[in-house]
C-alpha cells in the first residue's frame, strides 16, 4: 500500500521514494506472473498457466469443451523453410486461435506445435461452433497472404457437463489420435471418426 504524502520535507521525500519503490514492485510482480503465465515465442498461456486452469475448473459443474490441436507437419515446415519459419507459423496459430475465441476461453500453447483451448459454457450440441471456427481457421492457414507456407491443423474434440473432469484432456487427446496422419481434419471424442470433417 503507498504511503500519503504530507508533512515535513524529510517525511515526503521518505514516502515518494517508498511509493517509487512499491510501484517498481508492483511492476516487477506483474512483470514475472506474466513471464510465468505465458508463452514467451506466442504471448498466449503456456502448460504451466493451462494446467492451473484445469485444477482450477476442477470443480465447476458448468458445461465446456477442450480442443487440442497438432499443426500438422511442422518437422517438414522446420526442415524445409527453417526454425525461423516454423516460429512464425507457431505465431500465427496462436494469433488466429486468441482471435477466433472469446476472452472468457483459454488458447494456450502446451509444447511444441501442440496447443489447446479450453472453451467455456459450450455443450455438445452447440459443436457446430466449434466446427466453424476450426474450418475457418484451417481456411486462413491453407490460403495465406503472409509469404508464410500452406499449414493446416489437426483437432480432437471432448465436451464434458462439469468442468474438467481427470478424463477430459485424454477424451479430447484420443479424438486427435483417430485422425494422426490424415491432415487437416477434425474429430469429436463422442463419435470419433464418424464426426470427423476434413
Amino acid at each position: 500500500k503507498q504511503l500519503k504524502v504530507y508533512g515535513s520535507y524529510e517525511f515526503r521525500y521518505l514516502a515518494l521514494t517508498y511509493n517509487q519503490i512499491y510501484e517498481a514492485t508492483a511492476a516487477n510482480i506483474v512483470m514475472l506472473r506474466n513471464r510465468a503465465e505465458h508463452d514467451p515465442l506466442t504471448g498466449i498461456a503456456n502448460r504451466g498457466a493451462f494446467d492451473q486452469c484445469r485444477q482450477l475448473l476442477k470443480d465447476k459443474t458448468s458445461p465446456m469443451a477442450l480442443i487440442v490441436i497438432d499443426v500438422d507437419k511442422f518437422k517438414t515446415i522446420n526442415d524445409q523453410y527453417g526454425h525461423e519459419t516454423g516460429d512464425q507459423v507457431l505465431k500465427k496459430v496462436a494469433q488466429l486461435l486468441e482471435y477466433s475465441f472469446r476472452d472468457s476461453d483459454l488458447p494456450a500453447r502446451i509444447g511444441g506445435d501442440e496447443f489447446a483451448v479450453g472453451v467455456m459454457d459450450i455443450t455438445v450440441e452447440m459443436k457446430s461452433v466449434i466446427e466453424e471456427k476450426i474450418n475457418t481457421i484451417n481456411n486462413t492457414l491453407l490460403h495465406p497472404t503472409d509469404g508464410l507456407p500452406k499449414v493446416s491443423l489437426s483437432v480432437g474434440i471432448a465436451f464434458s457437463e462439469n468442468g474438467f473432469p481427470e478424463d477430459l484432456y485424454r477424451n479430447a487427446d484420443s479424438a486427435l489420435y483417430q485422425i494422426k496422419g490424415n491432415d487437416c481434419c477434425y474429430c469429436f471424442y463422442e463419435n470419433t471418426m464418424a464426426d470427423s470433417s476434413c
